[in-house]
């Protein structure tokens, strides 16, 4: 009985043994994991697209939640504090583009304006930019802007455009067109480039008052040149109402038909001047002689003088009876 009870003793002192080695094996991985997860936060790595530019803001529970530093484009692996935040934007070509393939709103999307003459007018609008990168604006712009629209996002960049674009391209384009006619818009090419030219010159105001600063550039802004002017343009600016078309291209063939019979009309006149000339230098028959002849109903033959010419005679044919 005592060695019975001396195996179960040491049976049960091995399987202590063995489960406090399970234990330790498992509580060394957790306090890797701890490790592991204190040493990502204390390194905080930090990259940036080729096309992107990032803003470093601290984060950490020891410090202000400021702005450190600006991240150039195509970064890798920049050492930034614990709890850090990197938020980046494009510093490419961008663009906003009202109604048609590739727009930014609907496909048949436009913008309303009303003519001079009350015609209401469907446009579609593109605009081209790129993003201020100079390091105050840029902050300025996600400070004011950025952090309200989530722009680091595309779907909060897109959110930004059609908040601050939009309503300022439509102010832009009702502002001018009731300074043209519809017809001007829609028909002279030179009426409807002052028109763009106009708007485009309104929109340029608008736009850094209602965003609060110049965030925004021309399209060949490359952050060490000059910031240069947004491109705005329009399509066609065309009547809602497309019996207005209609109407309009009605009347520009009745003008065509117009113009065609007058030339027609033209054309007779100095043909009959032409006759009355005629008329006048040969008398009315000579002018029938001649143009008689001259339209084949009469042959002549010209006689060589003292010249023997042979003339057929027809030979008359009989009828049977």
């Amino acid at each position: 009985m005592a060695k019975l009870g001396n195996a179960t003793a040491a049976a049960e002192n091995r399987l202590s043994k063995g489960g406090n080695v399970k234990m330790k094996v498992i509580g060394g991985l957790v306090l890797a994991v701890i490790a592991l997860i204190i040493l990502f936060n204390i390194f905080n790595f930090a990259s940036t697209d080729a096309n992107r530019i990032g803003l470093h803001y601290g984060g950490g529970v020891i410090e202000d939640k400021k702005f450190k530093s600006i991240v150039p484009p195509g970064s890798t692996n920049k050492l930034i504090g614990p709890g850090d935040k990197l938020y980046t934007y494009p510093i490419d070509q961008r663009s906003y583009i009202i109604g048609g393939a590739g727009a930014d709103t609907d496909n048949a999307d436009e913008v309303t304006v009303v003519s001079k003459d009350n015609v209401r007018l469907g446009v579609r609008v593109q605009v081209y930019f790129t993003l201020n990168r100079d390091p105050k604006v840029i902050q300025q712009f996600h400070e004011r802007i950025g952090l309200k629209t989530d722009a680091y996002t595309q779907a909060g960049w897109d959110a930004m455009l059609q908040s601050y674009f939009r309503p300022q391209i439509d102010r832009a384009l009702a502002a001018v067109a009731t300074d043209y006619l519809w017809n001007e818009l829609y028909n002279n090419e030179a009426r409807k480039t002052k028109f763009q030219s106009a708007a485009a010159t309104k929109f340029t105001e608008l736009l850094p008052a209602a965003v609060g600063g110049d965030y925004f550039c021309g399209p060949s802004y490359t952050g060490g040149n000059a910031c240069g002017e947004l491109s705005f343009t329009i399509q066609k600016p065309t009547p809602l109402d497309k019996g207005i078309i209609d109407g309009l291209e009605a009347k520009q063939r009745a003008e065509l038909a117009k113009q065609a019979q007058e030339q027609k009309n033209q054309q007779i006149n100095v043909e009959l001047q032409s006759v009355k000339q005629q008329v006048a230098l040969l008398g009315s028959q000579g002018y029938l002689l001649k143009s008689a002849i001259e339209s084949g109903k009469i042959q002549f033959m010209v006689i060589p003088q003292n010249g023997n010419v042979s003339i057929p005679v027809p030979t008359p044919t009989t009828t049977p009876r």
